[in-house]
Parts: structure tokens; C-alpha cells; sequence
């Protein structure tokens, strides 16, 4: 360790020890090639702190930790716009910042959710390697994935009182029966559900429930790649129209890309039969999301705002991670199913145009 590193840590860990504050976090780390510019704290995508990186590449914050949240440290105010960040639990005690084995991926330690959240990213590098090792083999993203929502679901349950199981409930929910995601929130202690994740998580629960099986479709305009706005309501109301997909992907997202011959195969086959889809794309740039729809051949209805993950009609969706979907029935504008993945959607349209 160098002696400029040790000399910050003794001294903070002097400073935590006679602080009468216990409800206090001090954050010690280091980006590489940071030196002199700026670092920031964000939480729920709001700036909370920045600070300047010494000529050795090290920062430090502290703050108060009376009632836990997550954030990130990033070298850019916006996490989507940083090229090097770290997420983190900010609640009392001495926590540094590390990288993961050879990975240019960092990691904290120093207090039990952050040291919980570390054990987390090997558990996700040791499944992600055991795929690599096995890539090809048949069923594996379906082994791979069920162990993965295992272990995230064991330890939302298990540790209701932290940010951590809080974070592995995040992870879920994002295919997760909203009902059940409903459930596990309402168990978690009052003082993480006074953290700002809780929060958010809580509001796009509420939209999910909105918006699951056997609720109304909420409806929505926008513009297509040619300007023309379009209306679902008028994509249902099409002559010979009985269920129209609503599907949330990018051109810049593999798994959204890996299910469009999936979709591809499904609209060839039942479109005159009464099934169409209307995709809503999370892009940024209209000359990507157009060469995508070409190149693919994706010829049924397209509309995106290109404000990325800002997109209005993904943000009324409460949508977080894509792809996802959602089949409406045209007849009566109630959503009949959600998340139809690969094989699944075909299924599920053969059974409904019985």
C-alpha cells in the first residue's frame, strides 16, 4: 500500500473513531487517470457530492448515514455518461473502494451491506464464467439464470434490515410477478424503507401492478421514424386487429436483438390473422433504430421519443430493463400477458386465436 493511501486511511479511521457522530460514512477510493478532475457522488440519478482527485487518483467523501441508500461514485455526474464507476451502500463506517480480481470493475468493503454487494459481483462473475464454460450446451441460460434468481431471491428474503437485500430485490423484480415484488417490499425494516431505492422501487411497483394481467393498457402516442405520430389506440382499433404486442427494446440491446427472430416468426405467421406489434424503442438516435427495423426486417409498427431510458412511454410502462412486453387485447384493451420470451409468445397467440 502506498504510504499516501495509508496516511489518508489512519487519519480518516482517527477521525470515525472520536467522531461522536456514529451515524457517519467515510468513502476512500481511486478511478485510474482521474487526476485533477472531478468525481461524483450520485443517488437516484441526482448529484449529491463531488470532489476533486489528488494527484495519486484518490478521493474521499463523507456524509450522513442515518437512514442507508445506494448510490454510485462515477468520474461524470451521470452514471450513463461515466466511463468508470462503483456502486455503493453509504452507511456508517470506514468503506474503500477496490477493483474485482483483473476486472476495471470496483467493489467496497468496510461495512456489511457493501461487503454483502461484493460477494454478490463474485457470485455474478462465477456464474457468468461457468456459463462462458459451458456456452452451447443445451438449457444453460436456463440453468444459469435459474441460479442466479435463486440466490437473489434467498437473500432478498433473508436480509430485510439492509440495502443489500434490498439491491438483490432490484435485480428480481425486473421479471418478477409484481404481486410477489409487492409482498417482499412490504417486509423490508422502516429504515430502508426510508431509502431512496425502496422508494423508486415502490413507485415503479405500482405502475407494474398497473399495468400486469388483467389490467387496462394505458395509452400512449408517439412518433414514428418518419415523424408521423402514432396512437395505440388506433393500432388496436385497426381493422382485423385482436392483440397487439407492446414491446419495449433498442438496437443497441443484445437480448432485445437475440428475440427478434422470435418475433420475426410469430408476426409472419399470425399478422393476417389478427396479431400485430407495436415497438417502442428506447434508442438515442434515430439513424441506429432505423437501420435496425431494415436490416431485420421488422415491418410492423415502430414509434420512439430517442430519449433513451427518458422515453415517456417506458417511463408510464415503468419500465427498467428491457426487453418486455405486453399483450393487449385489442376487443377490450385489457393486457392479457407480459415478459412472452422466445417460444412463449407463439404459444401464447395460438392459444387466444383458438
Amino acid at each position: 500500500m502506498k504510504k499516501s493511501t495509508l496516511t489518508t486511511l489512519l487519519l480518516s479511521a482517527t477521525l470515525f473513531s472520536c467522531n461522536s457522530q456514529t451515524n457517519v460514512y467515510y468513502l476512500h477510493g481511486s478511478f485510474k487517470d482521474t487526476s485533477g478532475s472531478m468525481v461524483y457522488l450520485i443517488c437516484s440519478g441526482k448529484v449529491i457530492d463531488s470532489v476533486k482527485v489528488d494527484d495519486k487518483n484518490h478521493f474521499s467523501f463523507h456524509g450522513d448515514a442515518t437512514f442507508p441508500q445506494l448510490a454510485y461514485v462515477a468520474n461524470a455526474p451521470s452514471t450513463r455518461e461515466a466511463t468508470q464507476s462503483c456502486q455503493v451502500v453509504l452507511e456508517p463506517g470506514m468503506l474503500t473502494m477496490f477493483p474485482l480480481e483483473d476486472m476495471d470493475e470496483y467493489y467496497v468493503h468496510g461495512s456489511k451491506s457493501n461487503d454483502l454487494m461484493t460477494e454478490m459481483a463474485r457470485k455474478s462473475l462465477e456464474l457468468t464464467r461457468y456459463y462462458e464454460s459451458h456456452e452451447g450446451q443445451e438449457g444453460i441460460i436456463d440453468e444459469v439464470e435459474g441460479k442466479w434468481n435463486d440466490y437473489l431471491e434467498q437473500n432478498a428474503r433473508k436480509h430485510t434490515d439492509k440495502i443489500f437485500g434490498l439491491a438483490c430485490l432490484k435485480e428480481l423484480a425486473y421479471e418478477q410477478d409484481p404481486a410477489v415484488t409487492r409482498k417482499m417490499l412490504d417486509k423490508f425494516t422502516t429504515d430502508v424503507r426510508k431509502s431512496e431505492l425502496w422508494k423508486s422501487l415502490d413507485e415503479r411497483n405500482v405502475k407494474m401492478l398497473a399495468t400486469s394481467a388483467g389490467h387496462k393498457y394505458m395509452e400512449f402516442s408517439q412518433a414514428d421514424a418518419y415523424g408521423n405520430v402514432i396512437a395505440s389506440k388506433d393500432v388496436l382499433a385497426a381493422p382485423g386487429v385482436k392483440y397487439v404486442l407492446i414491446d419495449f427494446w433498442a438496437s443497441w440491446c443484445g437480448p432485445c436483438m437475440r428475440e427478434v427472430p422470435f418475433l420475426k416468426e410469430t408476426y409472419s405467421k399470425y399478422f393476417g390473422k389478427g396479431f400485430q406489434i407495436l415497438g417502442v424503442s428506447l434508442d438515442r438516435a434515430k439513424e441506429p433504430w432505423q437501420k435496425a427495423i431494415v436490416e431485420n426486417q421488422m415491418n410492423w409498427v415502430h414509434v420512439s421519443d430517442l430519449k433513451y431510458w427518458d422515453n415517456a412511454v417506458a417511463k408510464q410502462y415503468g419500465i427498467n430493463s428491457i426487453p418486455a412486453n405486453f399483450l393487449v387485447d385489442a376487443g377490450t384493451g385489457m393486457i392479457v400477458a407480459t415478459n412472452l420470451r422466445g417460444k412463449e409468445l407463439e404459444k401464447k397467440i395460438v392459444e387466444l386465436l383458438k
